[in-house]
């Protein structure tokens, strides 16, 4: 399982990793990764290129993956949604939930303009400048979202991005947020992008997915109270309904708090 998690830690990796990387993410001699190897190659869990000698997830890390995402009640509710509302929209619209890494795009539809503006499926969004980021920081939990809070807080003061990094501004950028009932970034990833994102909570009134949608900065209006903020809000409103959820359920007097 550490070798399964390092090749997740490198699943991005151009070009794939190697087996002495992947050893050592693992904390073990190479000789013996490559016996266990071995056997995460006959199972289909990792598959290797001969030519190179380079490691990726094979074809049933792959359906383990998806099978595990598509068994979560929203995004087989939402999934199957998203044509609909990019057609409504008119934007290309995404469904992000919250993975080991962070917010993560899991279903994309892109709309069909002149210039196509989307996202890929398993991209991970930073949580201070993408307006997916922004849902995932003002609903989520502290306890889970502060490791990534604080490496993007660094990526920030490295020059990343203009984004908030004090205490207070974030606390007071989370509850903007979460008053406003979306996140919104102008050009937050890239200058000529806007982008829009409303959460979408379960039964138990827990955040578990954000409702996104991107265009041309020329294009999509992100005034909060603009027409495609309204519906995307409604939406997600919508789906979250469908999941169980009531608005009493919110705790709005207990927001998350960030610390240092």
């Amino acid at each position: 399982m550490r070798l399964i998690s390092a090749l997740i830690e490198h699943s991005f990796d151009r070009p794939p990793p190697m087996l002495k990387t992947l050893a050592a993410s693992a904390g073990m001699s190479p000789a013996k990764a490559h016996r266990y190897m071995v056997s995460l190659i006959r199972s289909e869990m990792v598959e290797r290129d001969e030519a190179s000698g380079r490691y990726r997830l094979g074809p049933m890390a792959r359906l383990l993956g998806l099978r595990a995402i598509q068994s979560i009640d929203v995004v087989r509710l939402a999934g199957a949604r998203l044509p609909q509302i990019c057609s409504e929209i008119g934007f290309s619209v995404a469904l992000a939930i919250w993975a080991f890494e962070g917010p993560t795009i899991i279903a994309v539809e892109e709309a069909r303009r002149p210039i196509t503006i989307g996202t890929r499926v398993g991209e991970v969004l930073p949580i201070l400048h993408s307006a997916t980021g922004l849902v995932f920081g003002a609903w989520m939990p502290l306890a889970i979202t502060e490791d990534v809070l604080r490496r993007d807080a660094a990526n920030v003061r490295r020059g990343a991005s203009d984004a908030p990094v004090s205490k207070l501004s974030i606390s007071a950028l989370f509850e903007r947020v979460r008053k406003e009932g979306i996140g919104v970034t102008e050009g937050g990833l890239n200058p000529t992008i806007n982008a829009l994102s409303a959460p979408i909570f379960d039964h138990r009134g827990l955040l578990v997915a954000a409702l996104s949608t991107l265009g041309a900065a020329n294009e999509l209006d992100v005034a909060t109270d603009g027409p495609v903020a309204v519906r995307l809000r409604q939406l997600a409103a919508d789906l979250s309904s469908e999941l169980g959820y009531t608005p009493e359920l919110m705790d709005n007097d207990n927001p998350p708090v960030v610390q240092n």
